[in-house]
């Protein structure tokens, strides 16, 4: 256990998806916080098989496959069952992703330094000739920033739904528990879709006076815009966007603030 305890009081909301929470509860309690899980996100196959298996039999005919989170390597490798010898060139957002491949047996070829779509495709499209074939494996929330920038840049980008996100109903009545209660002291959100499915329950039952005091945390630039876009606060958005690093800005704001002598927002 960690002999310094800068969370230890502090109740912590996750809001990841089932299967992705692990890393950063453990952060939490190493750390002396509660987590709380509530996971506004879930998985399922898409709608339209058919646009997938299309896609899937012209594989081998793309240069570049690009995958954009963990759970766009599991849908796709769950989607593509028994995979081909050997698969066009990979290409991952982010190091949580890169190690998904990796337990599926496969090696990226290549990682951008940043891990948001524009700072991916800044750096991808160097890579690209003209003509070039990229198929976009992605949820249907993902932005079209990347297959907007590839098509620009004079090469072939198509992209294929392999997974769809929702809200879990089971999580609703949990979520408003704990905020009628005032049995959150942090939230944490590590996607734009956890922040729209947040709000989306918070409008529903009229809460936005109960998260006023509540320190906010969002993975990256990209949940944080969407965050203050609909009127929220970020207090804490890390340079690397990691869960690791959100904590260790999360401790370093509460550590500054606590030396001030502040208090809740």
């Amino acid at each position: 256990m960690n002999p310094v305890q800068p969370l230890k009081d502090y109740q912590v909301l996750i809001t990841r998806g089932k299967g992705q929470a692990d890393g950063l509860k453990e952060s939490i309690e190493k750390n002396g916080g509660t987590p709380l899980l509530v996971p506004l996100l879930e998985f399922t196959l898409p709608d339209h098989m058919e646009d997938v298996q299309q896609r899937f039999e012209e594989l081998l005919t793309y240069d570049w496959i690009i995958l954009t989170s963990q759970n766009g390597v599991d849908f796709f490798f769950k989607l593509l069952g028994n995979p081909p010898l050997k698969l066009p060139k990979i290409a991952v957002i982010g190091s949580k992703t890169e190690t998904a491949l990796k337990r599926h047996g496969y090696k990226a070829d290549f990682v951008p330094a940043q891990f948001v779509a524009e700072g991916f495709v800044a750096e991808f499209n160097t890579l690209l000739d003209p003509g070039a074939r990229v198929l976009l494996a992605k949820g249907n929330l993902a932005r079209a920033v990347i297959a907007e920038a590839i098509n620009e840049a004079g090469a072939i980008c198509d992209e294929v739904i392999i997974y769809h996100t929702v809200l879990p109903r089971s999580s609703e009545k949990k979520l408003v528990q704990l905020i009628k209660n005032h049995e959150i002291d942090i939230m944490t959100f590590t996607s734009s879709s956890t922040v729209n499915h947040f709000l989306q329950i918070m409008k529903s039952h009229e809460l936005d006076t109960y998260i006023d005091r509540i320190i906010i945390a969002c993975i990256g630039p990209i949940a944080a815009k969407t965050a203050e876009k609909h009127g929220l606060s970020v207090d804490v958005c890390p340079d690397v966007y990691t869960t690791d690093a959100m904590v260790a800005e999360l401790i370093r704001f509460i550590l500054k603030r606590n030396k001030k002598g502040g208090t809740f927002k």
